[in-house]
């Protein structure tokens, strides 16, 4: 069910302000609306700037160290937030600014170390094994003083670079130039260019303007004999680890004395920046504020005493009416048992429900696990099901998942129920181990097939109930009639189908008939002069609804045939480990379609044919004013 809300005012001196904010932020039950357009905005004075500026400079660099440290566990987080929400901001701020002043400069320190040492092991390899490629060509080069040393790998398809070098050089160096080149593997050409040091500029502007790519070491290696560069980068690649060690236990130890302290200061400091920042939705006068908002219509009176008690009779909390434009946008809370509350989530996936209409959560609780289970309907593969869905509940954190593994749950109970019903576990082995078969679908298709249409005609026509009284309750005359008019025109259709069955007396067929056209009639009359077309497939489409459900009893039935080729499969061939393997592979796809399509239609049926009847979406989701805390 969704939560009666109201919208209240909140009237106050301005003296009052910061500790009637606190204590609203603290409650965490209203949603802060923008003020009144009658009203003057309330704007944050020199003081409030002043702070909210140093705030925010202040989270970005707690922010920021916290990204550098390792995370700690702390089981006395809330506490200390706590006691930290309850100091002057002021204190907060002076001892954040102090802490940020020693630990900062090292912090970052260690941590441009770190990423210096991170870049190093994966750079340097690479300079290893281009240096060792090119040893061989630098051995056929004497020692030379005051020449610069170039390498270059080209691919062999374009070696041809090589020679224009050699044709071109001497016009930039003369002979004062040295080029070895060699193929060092399939696809590479390597070479080595030694020329005097004046000439680096002009050599260095024809290698850019052919776009010969040269082999760049660290600055530090510069113009080091490749020999000597090569073990210098050896060395170096053998001392990282130890340094990158010595590095996490200092940022260890910076974690071991801070975290936890910047953790509570971050999250006290958020929730400081949203108390100032929520002041400018508030409207002001000379010497009140007011704020405006949305909460639960149970807890105005528990707000009211903590608001009384805390900052004094000086402040008013007034319920306020609400115009029908309010009441259609008014924030919307769900309020269901915990054993419907994981439905919420499915629910939500279409749409919120408009305030004041029906929520179908707890209907849906109620009929998605036997849709389930009576297409599954097997005690085997329901008992992997729920065994899959208290892995993934175990292990999911709070949200969508953890939600969607709860429903599989409820889904996969009902599957057993029903599985012992039909008698199966994993098709037909039920009947071998024994198994007592109440009802056998596989061979009583017609009664499955009616049991379907049954539950259609059930869903269906309480959908239709709760349409016609929500458009009762909310006025709506239109959608009323609609309503109204195709329950009419369904029963004359069942009327006239008993007749045709014999069910119902012949001298019943003109009333049926004339009910048909009542509803055919009021139904056009809903829709406007294309009604004349568009009414009868409307009804026709209502009755279409009704025997979409019969895909409840044909899905089972193909999951029991998939079942049944597993087990026959299993004893065609001679050997028994075969069989078994032949038997596992079609269970588990059986299985995984089992859990798939059971889903997709089970979700179709109510989404289509259920929630079309009554339900109207666009709420929108609750959003209170409240703490951070330690998220």
């Amino acid at each position: 069910m969704l939560v009666s809300m109201a919208r209240v005012q909140i009237i106050g001196t301005r003296d009052k302000l910061d500790r009637t904010v606190q204590i609203l932020h603290r409650a965490g039950v209203l949603q802060i609306e923008e003020k009144p357009p009658i009203i003057e905005a309330m704007l944050l004075d020199e003081a409030g700037s002043r702070q909210h500026y140093e705030i925010t400079q202040l989270v970005a660099r707690l922010d920021a160290l916290l990204a550098l440290l390792p995370k700690r566990m702390s089981n006395n987080l809330e506490a200390q937030y706590d006691a930290e929400s309850a100091r002057p901001t002021a204190d907060v701020i002076a001892d954040v600014q102090n802490a940020i002043a020693q630990i900062d400069a090292p912090a970052q320190a260690v941590a441009r170390h770190h990423d210096e040492l991170e870049a190093d092991q994966v750079t340097l390899p690479r300079y290893t094994k281009t240096l060792r490629q090119l040893m061989p060509l630098a051995a056929d080069l004497g020692p030379l003083r005051n020449y610069e040393t170039v390498a270059l790998l080209v691919e062999r398809k374009f070696s041809a670079v090589i020679e224009m070098l050699r044709e071109q050089l001497p016009a930039i160096a003369k002979d004062e130039f040295d080029l070895v080149a060699r193929n060092i593997d399939a696809e590479t050409t390597a070479a080595i260019l030694v020329f005097p040091r004046e000439h680096s500029a002009a050599i260095h502007t024809l290698l850019g303007r052919e776009s010969i790519t040269q082999v760049r070491l660290p600055d530090e290696l510069t113009n080091v004999p490749f020999k000597e560069a090569l073990a210098a980068i050896e060395t170096r690649l053998a001392v990282i680890p130890q340094e990158l060690q010595k590095i996490h236990a200092e940022l260890d130890a910076l974690a071991n004395q801070w975290r936890t302290c910047l953790v509570v200061w971050s999250a006290v400091l958020h929730d400081r920046l949203q108390e100032i920042e929520i002041i400018e939705r508030f409207g002001a006068t000379q010497y009140t504020f007011v704020i405006v908002g949305w909460m639960p219509r149970k807890q105005i009176s528990s707000l009211s005493d903590t608001l009384t008690r805390e900052v004094g009779s000086s402040i008013l909390l007034e319920e306020l009416p609400l115009t029908e434009r309010e009441r259609e946008h008014a924030p919307v809370v769900f309020s269901n048992a915990r054993p419907i509350k994981p439905f919420e989530f499915l629910v939500r996936l279409m749409a919120l429900p408009r305030y004041g209409t029906i929520d179908p959560t707890p209907l849906m609780a109620i009929f998605l696990p036997i849709f389930f289970g009576m297409i599954l309907g097997d005690v085997g593969y329901g008992a992997l099901v729920l065994l899959g869905a208290i892995y993934f509940l175990r292990r999911s954190k709070p949200g969508g998942m953890k939600s969607l593994a709860a429903v599989i749950a409820y889904c996969s109970l009902w599957s057993i129920v029903f599985g012992v019903v039909y008698g199966e576990c994993f098709g037909t082995l039920g009947e071998a181990i024994g198994m007592h078969v109440f009802f056998n679908r596989g061979e009583s298709v017609i009664a499955l097939f009616a049991f379907a249409i049954a539950l259609g005609i059930v869903q269906v026509g309480l959908g239709f109930a709760l349409g016609i009284y929500q458009a009762i309750k909310l006025h709506q005359r239109h959608e009323l009639l609609d309503r109204v008019a195709k329950v009419i025109a369904l029963i004359a259709i069942f009327m006239l189908v008993a007749i045709a069955a014999n069910t119902l007396p012949k001298e019943m067929f003109a009333p049926s008939l004339t009910l048909l056209l009542v509803g055919t009639v009021l139904l056009m009359y809903t829709i406007g002069w294309i009604g004349l077309l568009l009414a009868p497939i409307e009804i026709l489409g209502t009755v279409g609804n009704i025997l979409s459900y019969l895909r409840l009893a044909a899905i089972g039935l193909s999951s029991v045939y998939l079942a049944m080729v597993a087990n026959k499969l299993a004893g065609i061939f001679g050997n028994v480990i075969i069989g078994v393997i032949i038997a596992a592979l079609f269970h588990a796809l059986n299985l995984a379609l089992g859990i798939l399509s059971p889903t997709i239609q089970s979700l179709r049926l109510h989404y289509v044919e259920f929630f079309s009847k009554f339900f109207e979406g666009g709420g929108v989701d609750f959003s209170p004013f409240q703490r951070r805390g330690m998220v």
